[in-house]
């Protein structure tokens, strides 16, 4: 999909505390290091959005959610085998953090909203950056999401693609409460 040289566009901003743009499964997001406090000020910033609302967490796969994760319980791995294995609608599960998780991916929240994205051009920019990224849309809250490349602003690195978008964003899971938020 994307060639060698776009994607070390997309990691190398990422290395260096930038923020980037790439699709997700139905609305282009902001991406960033999700270790990098810097790059989670410049997302916040950008939304418009209170630091108590949290980030969404991709991992590329199921060997890097400790980086992100604590202790998972029956609960969360009920849902995580049930959700990321084999439902295909992109589900945002809240789960635990590890000691490590920063505060401002989880806002006021004793959660961290996390995702493995089962889309194939989703893997390959996640493969490439080999650990959890960041990923919220592009949108301001109660704007239409971005669907489309002329919704990413310029001079941000991007990767996007030739057709629309269209879907919405991922809903929300929260095994605890067996309930979706979104």
């Amino acid at each position: 999909m994307w060639s060698d040289s776009q994607l070390k566009a997309f990691v190398d901003a990422l290395n260096a505390g930038e923020v980037a743009i790439a699709p997700a499964e139905g609305v282009y997001g902001y991406c960033a290091d999700p270790f990098n406090d810097k790059a989670l000020e410049k997302i916040i910033a950008l939304k418009q959005r209170s630091k108590n609302k949290g980030l969404i967490t991709l991992v590329p796969n199921l060997q890097t959610l400790p980086q992100i994760c604590g202790d998972l319980d029956a609960a969360a791995e009920a849902a995580i085998k049930r959700y990321w294995q084999l439902d295909q609608i992109a589900t945002t599960l809240l789960l635990p953090p590890s000691a490590s998780t920063p505060k401002l991916l989880m806002g006021g929240f004793d959660t961290v909203s996390v995702r493995l994205p089962q889309v194939d051009y989703m893997q390959q920019y996640m493969q490439a950056w080999g650990k959890p990224l960041v990923s919220t849309s592009l949108n301001i809250a109660g704007e239409p999401p971005a669907t489309e490349v002329t919704d990413a602003p310029a001079g941000v690195a991007a990767l996007t693609l030739p057709e629309p978008l269209h879907g919405q964003p991922s809903r929300i899971y929260n095994p605890a409460t067996e309930e979706f938020l979104r």
